[in-house]
């Protein structure tokens, strides 16, 4: 593939891509739609006329196969014989203007029958296009919501994301300063109560005491045992 040819290539899927982007294609699906009905009125109306022309050629039809029988019974009728010979051309005459008509029924018929099968072909179409402008505006209504809410959730989890990041950093430094702070949680001495020092010192006192004359006793004791092993020896 050429230089040329690639570029080309790379400028037409380029450009295809921009006018499916930028192209509003319920507009012009819509557009089609109208189209085609505007076509299948006109079809209608025409195929009308037709049918009335049919029916006005087939009772001129019937007309004239009516006279050429009346000239017929005049034919038969007449005793002169240039009479009815002359007669009876007529009635050839209308025999074949009747017959000329009838040719002319058979091909206006089939093309009303044409006409009424391509009127049946846009109908289809109609159809089929209203039908897959429906599921595409229902796919992309749902697409549309489904990347909404998406986008609404992915905002708001990032916002309260930023929301908690900057909550927390406040929070650190309040207490990164609090310990900092040599005041932070200095609380004065309180005034000293002398009847409780008493009490306590008295307390002290007491179990001192106790434990003195506790170890007294047990000195003493020890050393009656002493005595006792020695008399006995």
């Amino acid at each position: 593939m050429s230089l040329v040819t690639r570029l080309t290539a790379t400028f037409s899927a380029g450009l295809d891509r921009l006018v499916g982007e930028i192209e509003n294609h319920d507009a012009v699906v819509e557009a089609a739609i109208r189209d085609n009905r505007r076509a299948y009125g006109r079809a209608r109306v025409r195929l009308g006329r037709m049918h009335e022309e049919s029916e006005r050629l087939r009772r001129r039809r019937e007309g004239l196969q009516s006279k050429s029988a009346t000239w017929r019974r005049r034919a038969l009728a007449c005793t002169e014989e240039a009479s009815a010979v002359e007669c009876l051309r007529r009635a050839h005459v209308l025999t074949a203007e009747a017959d000329a008509l009838a040719d002319a029924c058979a091909r206006h018929d089939a093309l009303a029958q044409q006409l009424e099968r391509e009127i049946g072909a846009v109908r289809q179409r109609i159809e089929a296009l209203q039908q897959r402008r429906t599921q595409l505006r229902s796919r992309e209504a749902s697409a549309d919501a489904a990347n909404r809410i998406r986008a609404l959730e992915t905002g708001t989890r990032l916002d309260l994301d930023d929301t908690f990041e900057r909550w927390e950093v406040r929070v650190t430094e309040a207490e990164v300063e609090s310990e900092l702070d040599p005041a932070a949680g200095y609380e004065p001495p309180a005034a000293p109560d002398r009847f409780e020092a008493e009490i306590v010192a008295a307390e002290d006192y007491a179990a001192l005491k106790a434990e003195l004359d506790a170890l007294r006793r047990d000195a003493a004791q020890s050393q009656e045992t002493d005595h006792e092993d020695h008399d006995h020896h």
